[in-house]
């Protein structure tokens, strides 16, 4: 059976860029896009699919960051800009409050890269040399144990989502670091 053609990437991107005018939710976007799509590789997945909802899981962050407006608004300008359910409901997903089973690998893929990718962006930001490779599972456990670091994550996502995963903390930690380095200038980081 023939792939799905999903909207082209192209058309994710404006859109991500016409909503999203801060610069770091913008790189929060690509490195949860490089993420997922790591994901569907490691599982045999679409990656064009997992590579979309990480592109525009925020989109609507930045002008509805209530909860019951996040992902709910976007959902309806995604549907307006002719992006098919899977991808609108996936997006949704990602936030608890709206109560949407994680059932598919990718509403729990989804899920897991969001917060903790983001934390280990802000984990290796801190860096002396703002470097990915100093970023060890270690660095980001004792980071995650530390609630004045990185407040707006939460760590009990964090946890469940790498548990959706049927993965240990300690080994999605190196994964995600290492789909981020090829993109860790465009980041704000050194590979």
């Amino acid at each position: 059976m023939p792939a799905k053609v999903w909207p082209a990437r192209e058309q994710a991107w404006e859109l991500l860029n016409r909503y999203t005018k801060n610069p770091n939710l913008v790189k929060h976007g690509l490195a949860v896009e490089a993420v997922m799509r790591a994901i569907a590789i490691r599982h045999g997945d679409d990656v064009d699919l997992f590579g979309l909802v990480g592109l525009l899981h925020d989109f609507d962050y930045e002008r509805y960051p209530e909860i019951g407006q996040h992902t709910i608004e976007g959902g309806r300008i995604l549907q307006s800009e002719g992006f098919p359910e899977k991808i609108i409901e996936a997006i949704r997903s990602h936030v608890t409050e709206n109560n949407i089973p994680r059932d598919t690998l990718l509403k729990r893929s989804i899920f897991a890269a969001d917060e903790l990718t983001g934390f280990i962006v802000a984990v290796a930001l801190v860096k002396p040399d703002k470097s990915l490779s100093q970023v060890s599972p270690r660095s980001v456990i004792k980071k995650l144990k530390d609630k004045g670091f990185a407040r707006g994550v939460n760590r009990d996502e964090v946890y469940a989502g790498v548990h959706g995963m049927d993965m240990e903390l300690d080994a999605f930690i190196p994964f995600i670091v290492e789909a981020l380095t090829p993109l860790a200038r465009d980041l704000g980081l050194n590979p």
